[in-house]
Formats: C-alpha cells, structure tokens, sequence
C-alpha cells in the first residue's frame, strides 16, 4: 500500500481545495442503494454527483483551477475541451468569478451539454470527432488568444477539486471498504485516491472502464500512460483515449484496480438506477453498478460506495436505454408468426396474448413476405410482459393453442439501440 508521501497531490492540497469549495459546490448526499435485481444482498451506497449543481462532479475540479488562477491569468480568460460535464463545470466557474471562458467540444457532442454550456455564458467552438481532437484544438485557441488552459483531468488543481468526493464519502462512511469509480482520463478517481490514502484508509478503490474505451488495465500493468484507438462508447463522459499522466502516478500508487463493463450493461445499469433507485444518470454516473453486474464480486466485503458522476443523460438515448434495460429484464417479447390472409385473423391471434395479460407495444402486418405463399401474411408482435417468466407463459399459451410462434431474440436489437447512438450532424 502507498504512503501518504508517495501521492503526487498530497492531503494538505484535497483538504485545501474542500475549504475553498465550501459553499460554491454542492456536498452531495451518501444514501444506500435499494436492492438491484441479479446482485447480491449488500452493503452499498451511492454518491450522488449527478445531483451536483451541473449535473456532474466536474464542477470540483474546475472550480479550484479557477480559483487558483492570477490576477493576470483571469482577466486574460481560460479555455478548456470537453465532451460536456467538464464543459458546464468551466463554464458555471468562470461565469461565478466573472471570467471569460471559450470550449471546445467534439462535433458530435450531446446537444443538451452544448446548449447548457451556452446558457452558462460561455462560447462554445464545435471541432473534432472526439476530445482529443477537441483538446488539440483548445491548446491552440489557448497560444493564439492567451488563455489559461483548464486541462479535464490532468492537472494537480482539478484532481485536489475532484478529490473532495473522497473526502465527503470518509466523513458519512469512515468504514467504506470499496469505492468504484468510472474512469475517462482518472481525475476523478485520482482525486479520491489522494484523498483516501491521504487520510489513511485502506479502502480498495476501482476504476471502471466502457470495453470501447479500455486503456486503464494496460496503463496500469505497463506503468505508463497507453493511448488507445478512438473510443466506441455512448459513455461520452469517458470516451477518452487515454488516463492522464499525472492522474495514472496516483492510481498506480494507490493500488488501483480496473475493470470494464460492455455498453448494454451501462444502458442496463442506467435503467435500474432510473427504476429502483428514482435516479437520472448518463452512462458515465452508471458505470459503477454496470461493473457491478458484470463482475458481482466487487459488492463483496461492504460497505461499498458507487459513484455516481453525473446525470447530463441526452434525451435522445433515453428511450433507447429504456429498451435494452426492459429487455434485460425480461419485460419485452418479441414474437414473429405466420397468419392466413382472412378477416379475423389479426384479432384471434392478439386475443390470445389479451387471455395472458400481455400488452401489445408494436405490431407488423407484412402481406408482402417473401417467405409466404399466397393467402398467408407474416406478423410480428412486440409484447409488454411482467418478467421473463411470464413470458415464456404467454409463448406457451400460443403454443397451446396450435400456433406456430417463433420468439425473436432481443439481444442484438438492444445492443445495436445503444452502440448507433443518434446523429448530432
């Protein structure tokens, strides 16, 4: 286990950052997690960043860096690059200290993240197809226009702001055995291990990564910084194609350990979190509980602590979300079977799924199959079910009536809903 001394952001400078954050940021709630269906009976709580004043915990880190700029430093302005909750972070500092403020943002960011970050004042520049094209080009706004450059997770002012969380999950659960984290560039989770270790706590601490943006496994086994391809993840708060330099001398210090988890069981775990826990989170804020499902293990020897980072979820994934969370949950059936072509038909043949209680979501008439001879049509039937079980119920109950059903897997479906995430052209 790492000294205190070992961390390249000491103690001294989290609890100074917590000092001149007091009343400028949101101390966001610890409460306990209700029981999430396929895991087992724990001990675990959530910290809820989402409910930060920007929706995210990147309101932290920015505000220190803001705080710690000159006299000279603030008159001339920052920019910074963002895929969104770094974005709004920079954006609400600046304009609370009356300071100008430019950001960068990939072309394809969520359209709500560029708008708030408007609202709050700040002038946002669309460029590149992920953040680390939006980053080269904010350094470059930074050398022609002077700005100080407010870097989103690499930088000793941000990671002492985001460290904080750690600070505040310490004083409401001093027995916290298990901290998870998502992790982009690892501010956040640096931050926490500088404030964890710092204190003296041998809390285990965990990154976790979407699949399409793993590189904190690597960096971790090699020792040094490994930059990978450009994310594939609708996570956009952690589509980052590396860790930060810094961020990664205090992970490896603190004993960090990482994992990943697949973008359907973010879209799962967003929607549990939205279901059980009456709690908005993007795919960032989620990803805790989806490396929870995927490696149950990690809510061994609790209390355990989720992190929660951010709630700024784009409206245009929702109900994508909701789809895959209520077809991981065995709650749609999909059903695809021949009809003769004759009045009457259509009805008799959704009259046995009223009989089971089953509620109709989509249907398709095709009189144009290729696969039917004349005088037969194809229907395929999406069905609101209560669970898995019932729906295998209702399949019976066709079944038992002489129907010929054939039950359309939603697993490629669901995936394909999350991982073709909408156009922002």
């Amino acid at each position: 286990m790492a000294q205190r001394s070992e961390l390249a952001v000491p103690l001294a400078t989290v609890e100074a950052a917590a000092r001149a954050l007091a009343g400028r940021v949101v101390r966001t709630p610890l409460v306990r997690a209700p029981p999430f269906p396929g895991l087992p009976d724990s001990e675990v709580y959530l910290k809820l960043e989402n409910l930060q004043w920007t929706g995210a915990f990147k309101l932290r880190g920015a505000t220190n860096k803001i705080l710690s700029l000159s006299p000279e430093e603030a008159a001339r302005g920052v920019v910074a690059a963002s895929a969104g909750n770094h974005a709004q972070g920079v954006a609400w500092a600046a304009r609370a200290q009356g300071i100008s403020a430019t950001i960068v943002m990939p072309q394809n960011a969520s359209p709500l993240k560029v708008s708030r970050t408007r609202a709050l004042g700040a002038r946002v520049v669309l460029h590149g197809a992920d953040y680390e094209e939006a980053h080269e080009f904010s350094l470059r706004i930074a050398s022609e226009e002077h700005r100080t450059y407010v870097h989103p997770f690499d930088d000793a002012s941000v990671i002492a702001g985001q460290g904080t969380v750690g600070l505040e999950i310490l004083e409401d659960l001093p027995n916290v055995r298990r901290i998870i984290v998502g992790v982009g560039g690892g501010g956040l989770l640096a931050g926490i291990a500088a404030a964890v270790r710092g204190r003296g706590s041998t809390a285990d601490l965990v990154g976790i990564q979407p699949e399409g943006a793993d590189t904190l496994r690597a960096s971790l086994s090699e020792g040094r910084v490994v930059v990978g391809h450009r994310p594939a993840t609708f996570a956009d708060g952690l589509a980052t194609r590396h860790v930060g330099d810094l961020a990664l001398q205090i992970l490896v210090a603190a004993g960090v350990r990482a994992f990943v988890a697949d973008d359907r069981t973010i879209a799962r775990a967003t929607f549990l979190l939205l279901e059980q826990a009456k709690l908005l989170a993007e795919g960032a804020g989620a990803i805790p509980l989806a490396g929870a499902l995927q490696h149950p293990e990690l809510l061994a020897d609790g209390p355990v602590v989720l992190v929660i980072s951010g709630g700024n979820l784009d409206p245009f994934l929702l109900d994508r979300i909701l789809f895959i969370g209520l077809a991981a949950e065995g709650r749609l059936l999909r059903l695809r079977a021949p009809l003769q072509d004759v009045p009457g038909a259509l009805e008799q043949f959704l009259d046995i799924a009223r009989t089971e209680a089953a509620n109709v979501r989509h249907i398709l008439h095709n009189r144009e199959s290729p696969d039917r001879p004349p005088g037969e049509v194809t229907v395929q039937v999406e069905l609101e079910v209560r669970d898995a079980e019932h729906g295998d119920q209702v399949v019976r109950a066709y079944q038992d009536r002489g129907r010929t059903v054939e039950r359309i897997s939603l697993g490629a479906a669901a995936t394909a809903a999350v991982t073709s995430p909408p156009s922002r052209a």
